[in-house]
């Protein structure tokens, strides 16, 4: 730089002269862009500060919402207050003079001297008046207010109050709070001095806190601080001692002769020692009371003959309600006593009287018919000699019927002051109901069982029905390329076609199977002309009859049959029909058909399927609808078809069944379902 400044002071030259104007020129640039960016940089950092004075703002705003404060701005030049946040005083502000009026007499003074310490110097200053929220009415609406002040000056030089700034907050329910538990703590600590019971207070180590006036005397206190009792624990008293030794207290009432030779005092007592746990289990305090039973011993040792006759009376009006108790716990059965002098037994259905009376040969010869009083009465004594329950079946006691029922018998012999055996008591229950479930789930755990069983053959048919179509589909595809005429390969294709449908059936029966199981047959009816639909059907199930000498033959007597039923769940029926018939079924004909006709005065599709097949046995037509039931093992199938077809039926609220004369006569499965119905014959 120096150089370039001598060069240009020794130049004379217009290139020198041009050299220094461009050398002008850029230093006026250079300083322009750096004028610019120092500008630049000042307006970012101002705009920088006015947001984090916004945002500051808006967080005092908000903190002052939610904690529900008020804050005033007082003018000591003016002495007039105004609002800053919230609407405690008037819009147009409110004089100091003014603002004294609506304040609690009683209050004032403190404010006052509030308003003093602020206007000397005071930084800051608090206190809490009542304010009359009305105002100009008058109405005496008093809320609780505590006011934090704030004085501005008005510089740092000159130290002279300038502005005052007010924080308000309600604490009505607050003071009103603590001054009911003051008035409560008043109440209680009245209770405790005036109490007939001698209190006291102990904390967790066992120091007395305080005790009522009733303690004080008759542990005979020599003062309100008596340094014996204070000196020592509750751990220490001669009376405790021995019992709180381990220092683990527990809740202890008990009575006892307390002596305490260091302040003379000797009488019986009755003591209370409750420990006051936290909510962690942890000790806090320890309640004491004690009471002089000194006298009430003396009148119970006059009066204990009377107690003993008192107590012997009171065990037997509690072995009364003993038995009253046992009854009434019992409340669906009836109470019995049974008496040994005139040989009778009463029953009780409510504690106000007898419901029945009854002698012990009636009873035996009239109502019981398995028990061991059928031996004779004699037996009576040695069967309720001991305590014991029996189940019994016997004619009713309490209404007129032959039909029998099981009761329980529970009955405990009772005795006098000297043992000997008096009679019974006890009762007697009805368990028919109980005894019918237990047969019910007798029933339910073998049908339980045979289910299993079932399903485990089931599983091993299964295996065996896919088996076989699948073999037959695998070995004749392999078969079907090596065949050379077209007949031979419409032959095999026939057979796996068949086998094809044979095992779709399968997979749908097991498919209807787990809907079963589920709950998830749906029946879906529309309106339809069943007539037509019936024709359908036929063309369909005639595919399935290709038994040589075996006829199919179909019976639709109208011409038109329009109802609202849900024909693909009456085709699936129909066909588990025809299947169940083509198995069984070598020579003469399978017949399928319908009408409309009404059973117990309700209209109805009935439809059928008939065959000369090899019949049903007598004792097995109650089963054929039950699943996995196979009437022969050697026929191909589930013994699911007509389980489904039942569930289908049922689900429309109709009835299925079948009738046949017996083994070798064929048989004829129907279904029925009540529908409404426009014929037509023409």
């Amino acid at each position: 730089m120096n150089q370039i400044l001598t060069d240009i002071a020794h130049s004379s030259s217009p290139t020198g002269i041009q050299g220094v104007t461009m050398l002008m020129v850029f230093a006026v640039v250079i300083i322009f862009l750096v004028s610019w960016i120092i500008n630049r940089i000042s307006i970012l950092h101002i705009r920088k500060d006015s947001e984090k004075i916004r945002d500051l703002s808006i967080t005092l705003q908000h903190t002052l919402n939610v904690s529900g404060s008020i804050v005033l701005r007082f003018n000591l030049q003016d002495r007039m207050g105004y609002n800053m946040h919230g609407n405690f005083l008037p819009a147009e502000g409110m004089s100091y003079q003014e603002s004294l009026n609506y304040i609690h007499p009683d209050d004032r003074p403190g404010f006052v001297e509030f308003m003093r310490k602020m206007l000397n110097g005071t930084k800051i200053a608090e206190c809490t008046f009542r304010w009359d929220t009305s105002l100009k009415q008058h109405l005496g609406h008093w809320r609780y207010i505590h006011d934090t002040g704030i004085v501005e000056y008005v510089s740092e030089n000159v130290k002279r109050p300038f502005v005052l700034y007010c924080t308000l907050r309600d604490i009505t329910e607050q003071t009103e709070q603590e001054q009911e538990e003051m008035q409560m703590t008043g109440q209680y600590r009245t209770i405790f001095e005036q109490t007939i019971t001698g209190l006291a207070f102990y904390d967790k180590d066992g120091n007395l806190i305080t005790a009522n006036k009733k303690m004080q005397e008759i542990l005979k206190f020599q003062s309100e601080d008596d340094p014996y009792y204070y000196g020592n624990t509750i751990y220490d008293m001669p009376t405790l001692r021995e019992i709180l030794n381990n220092r683990r207290i527990e809740e202890l009432f008990f009575c006892t002769k307390s002596v305490v030779i260091e302040r003379g005092v000797n009488c019986y007592t009755e003591m209370h020692v409750h420990p006051i746990y936290d909510d962690e289990g942890k000790l806090l305090y320890i309640s004491f009371s004690i009471r002089d039973i000194t006298q009430e011993r003396e009148l119970y040792l006059r009066n204990k003959e009377n107690e003993e006759a008192i107590r012997r009376t009171n065990e037997a009006i509690q072995q009364y309600e003993r038995e009253l108790q046992y009854l009434m716990d019992n409340c669906d059965m009836r109470f019995f006593r049974a008496s040994r002098d005139n040989c009778t037994v009463t029953f009780f259905k409510s504690m106000n009287a007898p419901e029945k009376t009854l002698s012990f040969e009636e009873l035996v010869n009239n109502h019981f018919m398995d028990s061991p009083f059928k031996n004779g009465l004699m037996d009576y004594e040695n069967y309720f000699n001991v305590q014991r329950t029996d189940l019994t079946l016997m004619r009713p006691i309490f209404h007129q019927s032959e039909e029998l029922q099981w009761n329980f018998i529970d009955s405990v012999p009772s005795f006098d002051e000297n043992g000997v055996m008096t009679g019974t008591y006890g009762i007697i229950r009805n368990v028919d109901a109980l005894i019918n479930k237990q047969e019910q789930l007798k029933r339910e755990t073998e049908r339980a069982n045979q289910s299993g069983m079932l399903k485990s053959t089931f599983m091993a048919n299964m295996t065996h029905e896919i088996r076989t179509p699948l073999n037959a589909i695998v070995g004749f595809s392999d078969v079907l390329p090596m065949l050379k005429t077209p007949e031979e390969k419409q032959e095999i294709i026939r057979v796996i076609m068949n086998n094809c449908d044979m095992l779709l059936r399968l997979i749908n029966d097991i498919l209807a199977v787990s809907d079963l199981e589920g709950g998830h047959i749906h029946i879906m009816p529309v309106k339809t002309d069943f007539a037509h639909d019936f024709n359908d059907i036929c063309k369909s199930l005639a595919q399935r009859v290709q038994m040589p000498g075996v006829e199919f033959l179909t019976e639709n007597p109208y011409q038109s049959l329009v109802t609202t039923i849900d024909k693909e769940r009456i085709m699936q029926v129909f066909t588990n029909f025809v299947t169940n018939a083509v198995k069984y079924t070598k020579q003469g004909h399978i017949k399928i058909g319908y009408d409309y006709r009404e059973q117990e005065g309700i209209g109805g599709l009935y439809f059928y399927c008939e065959d000369t097949g090899a019949g049903i046995k007598k004792e097995d037509q109650g089963k054929v609808f039950e699943r996995f039931v196979k009437l022969n093992d050697y026929v191909q199938g589930t013994g699911l078809g007509l389980n489904i077809s039942k569930a289908i039926i049922e689900n429309c609220k109709g009835k299925i069944g079948l009738t046949s004369e017996g083994e070798g006569k064929g048989s004829t499965f129907w279904a029925w379902i009540p529908c409404e119905a426009v014929i037509n014959n023409e």
